[in-house]
């Protein structure tokens, strides 16, 4: 137990009194000081502990989260002594790596014998693994001089776990048997109709056209669209330039790359398709420096890709708020080597997806490489820049417009904006009822340059729509948090949606032509957003 000088103002009214009774000789004057006196000898004399029947209880929801993802923090503290304890002071021990986003950890309370109050507020997830500390206790006596300050013991959970995979769907093992989402123009094995053909004696009979036999008099076998994988390399810009975060306890650009690509990798794992991994920006142990994976399919193929994607982008960022990047000529050596081993390493027909907050010139110098070498390209841009300061707003300016130039050099660029659902930015991105011509699959690389550098050899790319008449440039959607007239404009035609954000706990509405959000808050509270 500790004391407070809590009484100034009494101490010195009394001496005030005492010594002008005494000048004075005034009795009224010294039996005055009295009444001060009784507060600061309450003061004194008053004692105070910490009852043992406080408990506390902690719930965090959910864990392990995904990077950004608003955690709920519940402290349940209950008072299970017979007495009242009337000035109970809360503070929950947050680590201070993570950032409160709404409520608060703190909290002044009076408990009745058998009374419990809560204390409810939210965190953002980052990547790792975070303890959280005893609440603290602090009780006041009457006299508010006495104070006894204390640790209480807590049940229920310890830890926030946030993992990149935390809120990633599950895979079936997948066969050899396994056919894609991707449909070409030649026959096949498949769902949707493609033609009718002359029966043939080893054609199986669940394929015979017996409507075309009531009305002809003669066999015919139906043939459907095949059905292929795709082959897709995902390349996530973790360069320690990109270790940078939008405020205190928030995620860095290189979790929320990491994280994207990790919700990608199990979409498109599950979806059948084969899936490489490219971590560039880091030393490793693969070619030119890379962390690199082989395109594969099934859980073998997770696993090891997860393993790859944790390893090379396990840096914590350097500061507390944004700022420009500041290493670039650390990068500027090593990450062209690496641009130019990604372009040799793709197979055949396969489309490549970046991953990058695309905070300097060098992501538009490597899709430009790419897509200089025939290969699809498709741009998935977290936004970690905050709007609310003038160099801010300058440097979402410029982002924007290096989004527009990679659009311009034809891939596909999505804004992951704060108050986006991630899920529906990976179902637009790599929409899986893309045709793909049956030149493409034949071979060629990288699924060849267009006519205009913005177009494929097929009739649309992996994860895109038909391409547009104006100057090559592929359909491209950005999902905003609220809609913006001053976004980057593009002639190409675009697939739409309007989103409220998941703070409102509202649905998206389908629209045509757009990706846009409208919301009012920047907050999120469901998987995948942030």
């Amino acid at each position: 137990m500790s004391r407070r000088l809590r009484w100034r103002g009494a101490i010195a009214a009394t001496v005030v009194l005492v010594l002008a009774g005494l000048l004075d000789a005034s009795p009224v004057l010294l039996l005055s000081a009295i009444v001060p006196l009784v507060y600061v000898a309450y003061g004194s004399l008053s004692t105070v502990s910490v009852p043992e029947g406080l408990a506390a209880t902690r719930e965090i929801s959910p864990t392990p989260a995904a990077p950004g993802r608003p955690v709920t923090v519940t402290l349940t503290v209950r008072n299970e002594s017979d007495r009242t304890v009337t000035d109970c002071r809360l503070v929950d021990g947050v680590p201070e790596e993570l950032a409160v986003l709404e409520g608060s950890p703190r909290a002044g309370v009076t408990l009745e014998p058998g009374e419990e109050r809560r204390i409810e507020y939210l965190v953002v997830a980052r990547r790792g693994e975070y303890k959280f500390d005893a609440p603290e206790c602090r009780v006041r006596g009457l006299g508010a001089s006495a104070v006894a300050t204390t640790r209480l013991s807590t049940t229920g959970a310890e830890r926030l776990v946030c993992r990149l995979d935390a809120d990633a769907p599950p895979i079936e093992e997948i066969g050899r048997g396994r056919i894609g989402q991707l449909t070409t123009d030649r026959p096949g094995e498949g769902l949707s109709f493609h033609s009718v053909r002359e029966h043939r004696p080893d054609d199986p009979a669940d394929r015979i056209d017996w409507r075309h036999y009531a009305k002809r008099g003669t066999l015919a076998t139906i043939e459907y669209e095949r059905q292929v994988a795709a082959t897709v390399v995902l390349v996530v810009d973790a360069r320690p330039s990109n270790a940078v975060v939008a405020g205190p306890g928030r995620p860095t650009a290189v979790e929320f790359a990491a994280y994207a690509a990790t919700r990608t990798l199990s979409d498109l794992l599950g979806h059948g398709h084969d899936v490489g991994v490219a971590v560039v920006g880091r030393d490793g142990n693969g070619p030119a420096g890379l962390h690199w994976i082989e395109p594969a399919n099934g859980r073998e193929q997770r696993t090891r890709a997860l393993e790859v994607i944790r390893s090379a982008t396990s840096s914590k960022a350097s500061s507390g708020r944004f700022s420009e990047p500041s290493s670039r000529n650390r990068d500027r050596g090593r990450l062209p080597r690496q641009v130019r081993k990604v372009r040799e390493l793709a197979p055949a027909g396969a489309q490549v997806a970046l991953f990058s907050p695309v905070l300097d010139d060098q992501s538009v110098t490597a899709v430009e490489r790419w897509r200089g070498g025939g290969l699809p390209v498709v741009v998935l841009s977290p936004d970690v820049v905050p709007g609310n300061t003038v160099s801010g707003q300058y440097a979402q300016l410029r982002r924007r417009t290096r989004l527009a130039r990679c659009q311009a050099l034809g891939a596909r660029t999505f804004d992951w904006r704060r108050g986006t659902p991630l899920p529906v930015l990976i179902e637009h991105a790599f929409t899986a009822d893309a045709r793909l011509s049956s030149a493409r699959l034949s071979g060629g690389s990288g699924g060849g340059r267009g006519r205009s550098g913005g177009e494929t050899d097929s009739e649309t790319g992996f994860g895109g729509e038909a391409g547009s008449g104006t100057g090559g440039v592929d359909s491209t959607a950005s999902a905003t948090l609220e809609s913006e007239s001053e976004a980057t404009e593009s002639e190409s035609t675009t697939a739409e949606y309007t989103w409220r954000s998941p703070a409102d706990g509202s649905e998206g509405t389908e629209r045509e032509r757009s990706v846009s959000t409208d919301a009012d808050g920047a907050s999120a509270k469901r998987g995948g957003d942030r």
